[in-house]
């Protein structure tokens, strides 16, 4: 059954890859000539949603969510979205729920050859901090949903140590907007970091979800400076997402 589940897998990759290709290669480059963002990133949520919507479908994997976290999400406009990050997958789960997101992506993602077009198209290039902070102002000016990885990278529930970088507060405080913390388990726990893609369940994965309460910035100006701001509001979303930031 496990060799099976992990034939499916392969399966949902592989026409991830190419999908991106297509998308990426095909499709994008008229809509980026007339400056169509946001009909770039409709695109990516729709493929998106056709990919959990497909791995339900299968058994692969389905997504846990209350409906009124659901709405929640559906309804959100120009907010940060911080989570927990834990799986390969978790930046597609969260914009499937999403009406229109972006993201922060590493310089290192844009030369993947597989979704590097995606990545340059959908998201925000994290290779310059001033201009990523007045790109991202603009973009939930616009309405547009953020989401931030805190820890960066993906990191195990199990962790002793989970530092948190502070962008996400910084852009929250420069374009004083709300941050929505949502919460991401994943049971059993596949695709994270140092774990094989192939080290699949014998059963449907489960992606649990949880929208928390939205955390104002306008009371964190009394922190003091620009940096103790920033790391107020980051203990914050620690503690809602992890108890506590060590």
């Amino acid at each position: 059954m496990r060799v099976l589940r992990s034939i499916l897998g392969g399966g949902f990759f592989v026409a991830y890859g190419l999908g991106s290709l297509l998308i990426g290669g095909v499709l994008f480059p008229p809509l980026a000539l007339v400056g169509a963002r946001r009909a770039m990133r409709a695109l990516v949520r729709a493929s998106w949603r056709l990919f959990v919507g497909c791995a339900r479908l299968t058994g692969l994997f389905t997504v846990e969510i209350s409906p009124e976290d659901r709405a929640r999400l559906a309804s959100c406009r120009g907010r940060v979205v911080v989570a927990n990050h834990i799986t390969l997958i978790d930046i597609v789960i969260l914009t499937a729920l999403l009406p229109d997101a972006t993201g922060i992506a590493k310089a290192a993602a844009g030369r993947n050859c597989f979704y590097s077009l995606i990545v340059k198209g959908m998201f925000l290039i994290n290779d310059d901090p001033v201009r990523i902070l007045d790109a991202a102002s603009a973009m939930l000016a616009a309405g547009v949903n953020l989401v931030v990885f805190p820890e960066g990278t993906r990191t195990l529930p199990t962790a002793t140590s989970r530092p948190l970088h502070r962008g996400a507060a910084q852009i929250a405080l420069r374009a004083q907007v709300p941050v929505l913390p949502v919460s991401i388990v994943c049971d059993p726990l596949v695709l994270a970091k140092g774990q094989p893609w192939h080290d699949l369940a014998e059963h449907t994965i489960v992606w649990r979800l949880r929208v928390h309460d939205e955390i104002p910035v306008v009371a964190f100006p009394s922190a003091g400076t620009p940096r103790a701001c920033a790391a107020a509001l980051t203990e914050t979303v620690g503690r809602t997402l992890f108890g506590s930031v060590r």
